[in-house]
């Protein structure tokens, strides 16, 4: 009798599916003894030690690796430690926050530019080739032995897309630690690899801080402590910030909408962050039901006052330079310099034009207004400066050109205006003197060619493409136009003429000097 009652019990132990679960390894660097330190990159390692313990990840306390226990060695056994406590179908998560850098391409001889990229742990000694760092071979043979798991690798460092890292805002430091001419003594970890054999592996999502080795990562200041901005918004990401469909799933195609574009905006483009393979619609990372509300719209700009007293302003908050900040004016004989959060050069205010110090904040405010705007449920903006990033001089071209990045998406109206360093406005599209059509018809829409003119320093180039003409935002921009005095429009006005429409906002923040 007691033998019939255990047999369907028995049987409805084998159907029911076994979850997969998910666990977690987090390493974060700042002291090194023969690389630069940092200051953001323990703060990663904590912030995603939190989030992820939240989502119940499986995250016990040796395997999270901070400064001095995150050593070679300590990182190995503790990448054992999560094979041993994983299950085939589970989901691994490791992030590394620290420095990266560069060695000769050793054997398996697979880079094109004959280095191999490596991440630096703390143990790294410049002296002793055989301690204190990982090739990208050897972490590729690590991830090709674990294929039986979904791997999601997080590199917040330079060099991290073959995989160093900095803390440059107005003056700081990047997560780079250079190239070292290192002779590999250390025991190899994994076969023998031809370059030619050495393909994608389609269990591994890889998300870097930066496109390609030549770009260097500066740290940034967030929430009023030095982080990488990948791992911070990583971080945003697994709260539920970057899930449109809140299905409790983040796909690939959403981790790389929202980290591409709220990392380059945070970074004025100084940095721009890269997951392969690109976006599609496997899921990575199980996160809570997203509950989120819209981010409400910024109430004041955060500025820090060099050298001066502050005027009478409005929508601003006075911070101290070590505390985040929107803006920095630095008052000097000659006039005021404007950085902003990256250290680059907003603008140059003449002495006794207080007035402009408002147009600038206003300028600022409306900015963060507008990215409140994208629409993580719609695809972001293509916005190319096809000449590169970089500081353009006076009377050089720039050329731009505007494509969504969904072509069949219907979003074809499109407004450009851009926003220069001193807060002036310039609507650049659709002109009715030059008989703009409202809806283009052939992507990429190419801007004429710019030429780098007054007024110099940062400006902002502003993307709206929606269904229908968004012709009430003309008229605004319009107007602005045929105003004397020029005050800006504010982000109420402005986001009125946006309801009743379905429209997605795109920005690129590019730099010019005289």
């Amino acid at each position: 009798m007691i033998l019939k009652k255990l047999v369907p019990l028995l049987i409805l132990a084998w159907t029911i599916p076994v979850l997969a679960a998910q666990h977690a390894l987090v390493v974060g660097i700042n002291q090194y003894q023969h690389v630069n330190k940092l200051e953001g990159a323990v703060n990663d390692a904590l912030l995603l030690w939190d989030v992820l313990r939240h989502l119940q990840v499986q995250l016990p306390d040796n395997r999270v690796l901070l400064d001095n226990q995150a050593t070679r060695a300590t990182f190995f056994k503790a990448w054992q430690d999560m094979l041993k406590h994983a299950k085939p179908g589970d989901t691994l998560i490791l992030s590394f926050s620290g420095h990266g850098g560069q060695k000769p391409d050793g054997d398996p001889i697979d880079e094109k530019d004959h280095k191999d990229e490596t991440l630096l742990f703390h143990d790294f000694n410049v002296y002793d080739s055989s301690k204190g760092y990982i090739t990208d071979d050897e972490i590729y043979g690590l991830f090709q032995e674990a294929d039986a798991y979904k791997i999601v690798f997080l590199v917040d460092a330079c060099h991290s897309s073959g995989m160093v890292r900095s803390t440059e805002r107005p003056s700081g430091k990047f997560r780079s630690g250079g190239f070292w001419n290192i002779k590999l003594a250390m025991p190899a970890l994994l076969l023998p690899t031809r370059g030619d054999d050495r393909k994608p592996l389609p269990h591994v999502t890889l998300i870097t801080a930066v496109e390609h080795e030549l770009l260097k990562v500066p740290e940034t200041v967030l929430d009023n402590k030095a982080h990488g901005a990948l791992s911070w918004f990583f971080a945003q990401a697994l709260n539920g910030k970057a899930d449109s469909d809140k299905n409790g799933h983040l796909e690939r195609h959403e981790l790389e909408h929202f980290l591409r574009e709220k990392v380059s905006n945070h970074m004025n483009n100084m940095q721009r962050p890269k997951l392969l393979p690109r976006a599609d619609l496997q899921s990575v990372v199980k996160i809570s039901r997203s509950k989120t509300s819209p981010s409400p719209y910024p109430s004041h700009i955060a500025i820090v006052i060099e050298n001066g007293r502050m005027p009478g302003l409005n929508h601003i908050q006075l911070v101290n330079s070590w505390q985040t900040f929107d803006l920095l004016f630095k008052v000097e004989k000659n006039g005021t310099e404007v950085f902003n959060n990256t250290g680059d050069k907003v603008t140059h205010l003449p002495n006794n034009a207080l007035s402009l110090w408002q147009r600038v904040i206003d300028k600022e405010r409306l900015l963060k207004v507008l990215e409140t705007q994208f629409n993580m449920r719609l695809k972001p903006i293509n916005i190319t400066l096809r000449d590169g990033n970089k500081t353009y001089k006076k009377g050089e071209i720039r050329h731009f050109s505007i494509e969504p990045t969904d072509k069949q998406g219907g979003l074809n109206a499109l407004t450009l205006f851009n926003l220069a360093g001193d807060g002036e406005l310039q609507f650049l599209y659709p002109l009715s003197e030059y008989r703009d059509p409202k809806i283009v018809k052939h992507f990429p829409y190419r801007l004429p060619p710019m030429k780098v003119a007054k007024p110099f320093g940062g400006d902002d180039l502003v993307a709206v493409l929606c269904k229908k003409p968004a012709t009430g935002l003309h008229g605004l921009l319009n107007s602005y136009l045929k105003k004397n005095k020029r005050p800006l429009p504010t982000p109420e006005q402005l986001l009125r003429q946006l309801r009743n429409n379905t429209c997605q906002v795109g920005q690129y923040a590019f730099f010019s000097s005289e």
